[in-house]
């Protein structure tokens, strides 16, 4: 029962849900072959194994060893950030999120510095890093599966782009200072390695589906054998409605397919590589880049730029990702104080950055595919 409370509670869900239904309604009827099914059964598998990942304290655990070894603030900050960075390559921007703005919380107990700034960090860093890899974001999974890239043409265009928006963190993080700190009273982790070995094991596999090497419907049941094994209560933990969500999107993108006018109209914003770059980082500023995604998709075939695009625009405005209002509600939720301070840093450290790596986004696009 809690996991229909959690899952219809989902306001992006009510928004596409409401998407899919009016587009049905005023524009075309659904159709089932506007359905991407192998990105469905992707996400279920990824979500499957992320849950597993966090009931094993993954990230959690390398977090604690990590910071346990800073000696200054300067230190810490960039240690959860590269976490933060790595982390969210294979557990997702989100998942990461939820692991360590609570421990920064209570590592902050220990530091003199204002909570906003790490917590800002850390989102941002966690969106980057997430760029990397199909698992990191969800609509790179839909990208993958919608274009039918390889291993090789995915690392193609994410690898310069992560390159440079790490080198972009570490150069953020120089700005806190190098005051010294002790932290004396982390969380005590313990891994269990058979668990997570047999873990890595079915992430190969669905890694493997991902990429169509074998059928994605094998990767989803090892997922599910994999859960059962360890402890099927970590089943009412997924995500669900990520997978209703992309569901209503792939539904109200298919309907607005099937309207000459709009289509037309949605063309000549997408004839070349530098409108589509453009508009999928504008897109993301007000419809989050998930939505964007599946939408630009359909009417271009630049997939690079959609993908610099959509993942550089994460950046921006606070619904760019909903990673970033993930990292506001945690913010306000452990620190209850000033969330309207908190939205003006973000606001300027994240256009700032978005005028930067979207720069040089702009450079990297003709390189790509």
């Amino acid at each position: 029962m809690a996991v229909f409370k959690r899952v219809f509670s989902d306001k992006v869900l009510w928004i596409a849900g409401a998407a899919a239904i009016l587009t049905s309604i005023f524009i075309s009827p659904p159709q089932l072959m506007d359905i991407n099914w192998k990105t469905l059964a992707s996400l279920l598998s990824m979500m499957i194994i992320i849950q597993i990942y966090d009931y094993l304290d993954f990230l959690k655990y390398y977090a604690a060893y990590m910071t346990h070894k800073a000696k200054t603030t300067r230190q810490m900050i960039f240690m959860l950030a590269s976490l933060a960075f790595f982390g969210a390559m294979f557990l997702t921007n989100d998942v990461t999120i939820l692991t360590l703005v609570p421990l920064f919380y209570q590592l902050s107990k220990h530091i003199k510095v204002n909570p906003i700034f790490p917590v800002i960090i850390i989102a941002m860093a966690a969106n980057l890093g997430s760029i990397f890899t199909p698992f990191g974001n969800t609509h790179n999974l839909f990208l993958l599966t919608h274009f039918n890239l390889g291993i090789k043409q995915f690392f193609i265009m994410s690898t310069p782009i992560t390159i440079v928006t790490f080198i972009a963190i570490f150069l953020v993080t120089r700005f806190f200072p190098k005051d010294p700190i002790e932290l004396t009273e982390l969380p005590a982790v313990e891994l269990n390695i058979p668990s997570l070995t047999l873990t890595v094991a079915v992430t190969v596999i669905i890694f493997l589906g991902i990429f169509s090497v074998i059928p994605m419907w094998g990767s989803l049941i090892a997922a599910l054998l994999l859960v059962i094994f360890i402890n099927p209560h970590i089943l009412e933990s997924v995500d669900y409605s990520i997978v209703l969500i992309f569901m209503c999107f792939f539904i109200a993108v298919g309907n607005i397919n099937r309207e000459p006018a709009i289509v037309n109209n949605l063309h000549q914003f997408l004839q070349t590589r530098t409108s589509t770059y453009l508009t999928s980082i504008i897109t993301s500023q007000f419809i989050s880049n998930v939505p964007t995604t599946i939408l630009v998709s359909k009417f271009s075939k630049y997939v690079h730029a959609i993908f610099l695009g959509t993942n550089i625009g994460g950046l921006g405005t606070v619904v760019g990702s909903l990673a970033n209002l993930l990292a506001f509600k945690q913010y306000r939720f452990f620190f209850k104080k000033e969330p309207g301070k908190y939205l003006l840093y973000f606001t300027i450290i994240n256009f700032t950055m978005l005028v930067i790596i979207g720069t040089i986004g702009y450079f990297l696009i003709d390189l790509g595919l």
